[in-house]
């Protein structure tokens, strides 16, 4: 028998082998393991609702504009930055303002902000607020709220017919920089806060207050739906005649954003993203794969091919009416496909938004579904060069805002690198192009149809050839055969 002692930070193991030709036991006694065995997990600690941006992310320095706020800072996180100074200086003055265009005191409004207060704190990482006693905090949360419904207003063009101070010039000349830095995953400020200044401001119209959010939320959307509806009566009529239309080509309805459960405006934007049309709900089972059998045939690591590789194999492509990011379906009609896919407009506000939702979804506590990350590896998958982007420009799924076709296409692919999509989805669409891809004689005639009938030129040129061919064939029956 052998016996070894070991004393670490006043913890002791002893560790007794005995051997023998047949066996060797170990016995454990240290009370490092004893408290692994009685550990629990302290369920009072709340979870953060604005987490900070992943270092996977954060680490990268072409993201660093992207991250952090260029004007203005919004809640303790960036709070203080010497780049944000000249922006809260323009905070009491909007204050003011806000408080005189709804005629109501400053008192009055701040005191909704303090009622909430403490619970604005839980909403920030553990230590984040440390440096602030429960004063100036709630006075942070208030010129910041403030200031973010000011601005909700302006964009809405509440304050056009009037005389613009100082602070709305400021806002006017930056405002494309000062939204940016709103949609910033750290720059975040409590929903409830808003809601708390929205009720006091219209304590009769409860959702007068919601509108002026929605509204905000919907007029800086990304997705850019299928425009007028002539256009949109031409693609459905093209889906109809490929087979592969649905209920999906009437005129969608979107339902409401969920303002007591949301944290924050970004959550917010992410929900407008991706939610379902009512009448699509099985668009959530096409997103996702339905069991595990399906998960092992669709290859988790397997990609689509490109624009270019789809196109040869004689898929088509058309923007989705819906504009949800989950909204992506192909049907296979004998040796065509047709893609749906939801129309982005890509300017660049494009860049930092989709980043910092691709961080939410990144965090510990965020959403666990990675809807925008699948969103965005798929648009990686489908563009490796210029001329994919060319030819989703064409079919109105890209509206590019941006500048060239390179210059978007990396885009997508710079994003893509550091992220990991949800290998499920949008399996059932995945599964169906693979199939498709894999059927040679269809590929064979699709091949030579593109190769062949790429041009209207061409396709003249072969209806000339036939109409030749036959009035020829004609004239040698009739020249055999006199009547």
């Amino acid at each position: 028998m052998t016996t070894v002692g070991a004393t670490e930070d006043n913890r002791s193991a002893e560790i007794t082998c005995t051997k023998s030709q047949e066996s060797s036991v170990i016995i454990i006694d240290d009370e490092w393991l004893i408290s692994i065995e009685n550990y629990q997990v302290d369920e009072t600690t709340k979870k953060p609702l604005i987490e900070r941006v992943p270092s996977l992310l954060r680490n990268r320095k072409s993201y660093k504009n992207c991250i952090n706020p260029s004007v203005v800072s919004i809640g303790p996180y960036h709070h203080g930055k010497s780049e944000c100074k000249a922006f809260q200086k323009l905070k009491t003055p909007i204050v003011q303002k806000l408080c005189r265009s709804n005629d109501i005191s400053v008192e009055r409004l701040y005191g909704e902000v303090a009622n909430v207060g403490k619970s604005a704190r839980e909403c920030y990482e553990k230590g984040s607020t440390e440096d602030y006693n429960d004063e100036l905090f709630n006075r942070m949360m208030f010129l910041d709220a403030c200031f973010v419904l000011h601005f909700m207003y302006i964009g809405q063009g509440q304050f056009s017919g009037e005389e613009q101070n100082e602070a709305d010039a400021q806002l006017e000349r930056n405002y494309y920089v000062v939204l940016k830095d709103l949609f910033l995953l750290e720059n975040q400020i409590p929903l409830l806060v808003l809601t708390a200044l929205l009720k006091s401001i219209f304590p009769t119209e409860p959702s007068k207050g919601e509108d002026i959010i929605k509204e905000f939320i919907e007029l800086y959307t990304i997705v850019s739906p299928m425009g007028n509806s002539q256009s949109n009566a031409v693609k459905i009529f093209l889906a109809r005649m490929m087979g592969c239309s649905s209920k999906r080509d009437q005129e969608p309805k979107i339902p409401k954003l969920d303002f007591v459960r949301s944290p924050h405006l970004l959550h917010l934007i992410r929900e407008q993203l991706i939610q379902p049309v009512m009448h699509e709900i099985r668009n959530l089972t096409t997103f996702f794969v339905e069991s595990k059998s399906n998960l092992r045939e669709s290859n988790i690591r397997e990609s689509y091919r490109s624009v270019t590789d789809l196109k040869s194999a004689g898929i088509y492509f058309i923007p989705s009416p819906t504009g949800s990011f989950t909204d992506v379906t192909f049907k296979s009609r004998h040796i065509f496909g047709i893609l749906t896919i939801p129309p982005i407009k890509v300017d660049h506000l494009t860049k930092p938004l989709l980043l910092n939702l691709a961080a939410y979804e990144m965090c510990p506590h965020g959403p666990s579904d990675f809807r925008i990350t699948s969103y965005i590896c798929l648009m990686d998958s489908l563009i490796d060069h210029a001329d994919d982007v060319k030819e989703l420009r064409k079919k109105r799924i890209l509206i590019n805002k941006l500048g060239s076709d390179e210059h978007l296409a990396e885009l997508f692919n710079e994003i893509a690198n550091d992220l990991e999509p949800d290998p499920r989805a949008y399996a059932h669409a995945r599964s169906n192009i693979d199939k498709h891809c894999k059927n040679k004689g269809h590929i064979w005639m699709a091949e030579w149809i593109h190769k062949h009938f790429s041009s209207p030129w061409t396709i003249l040129a072969f209806l000339g050839a036939v109409f030749v061919l036959a009035l020829t064939m004609a004239q040698t029956y009739f020249a055999a055969y006199p009547r």
